[in-house]
């Protein structure tokens, strides 16, 4: 165990309160930063928990320490997804739903003090009635769904970038039809004749600068920074 630690807050606590603030901390960090409860990220960030278990336990079995280190692997090809918004397969998502969701991290920290020959006999059962709340909760939240893990396919995310980049062209045509226009616009009031309006000044002040218009809220592609199952848990 670690017994000296130079931090004011958390070292005002007793170690077996200040460890599972710890956490749940960085379990509740993962959900955030893709706003669900299961993601690309929570992955990673439950098994650093795990490795913090591990640091304030001083020791864990075989089972534990496998689980820590190969969701550091693992959670950081979902780090990397979640940085770049890319698509994550099956697998993936099967591992983060049953196996490293923030639940299954939080019982697998909760259960692994007792070893039989080194192996937490609780490790397996942990899992699976972790895997069991999944489901449940699940169907509990339908229609919401508490699990996102970025584009539902490879070809939805291609698809995306792809009129992504077209809308930026569609834009920029856009704006030199517009500049074209404005000139054209220009060249004609000139040939007509400058009026008195048009000589005053603050009819230039009570023009809006251009601008691009707000993107309604409906037409967000943004999930919320609390969605509607984040605040019925």
């Amino acid at each position: 165990m670690i017994d000296v630690y130079p931090g004011v807050v958390l070292s005002s606590l007793p170690w077996w309160i200040a460890a599972p603030l710890v956490q749940l901390a960085i379990l509740v960090a993962g959900m955030a930063l893709d706003e669900t409860y299961v993601n690309r990220t929570t992955v990673f960030t439950g098994a650093i928990a795990v490795h913090v278990h591990g640091l304030v336990a001083g020791d864990v079995g075989l089972l534990v320490g496998l689980y820590a280190d190969i969701g550091l692997v693992v959670g950081a090809y979902g780090l990397y997804a979640y940085v770049v918004d890319g698509y994550v397969g099956a697998a993936f998502r099967l591992v983060a739903f049953f196996v490293y969701s923030p639940l299954a991290a939080f019982l697998v920290i909760l259960t692994a003090g007792p070893t039989l020959f080194g192996i937490e006999p609780l490790f397996v059962p942990a899992l699976a009635l972790a895997g069991y709340a999944n489901v449940q909760l699940r169907e509990y939240l339908a229609p919401n769904d508490p699990y996102y893990f970025g584009p539902e396919s490879e070809a939805a995310f291609e698809a995306t970038v792809g009129s992504e980049s077209g809308d930026g062209s569609n834009s920029s045509s856009d704006a030199a039809q517009a500049t074209d226009g404005s000139t054209a616009a220009g060249t004609a009031a000139s040939a007509g004749g400058a009026t008195a309006d048009s000589l005053d000044g603050r009819n230039d002040a009570e023009i809006d600068p251009p601008g691009a218009e707000p993107t309604a809220a409906s037409d967000s592609s943004e999930r919320g920074i609390l969605p509607e199952f984040m605040r019925r848990l």
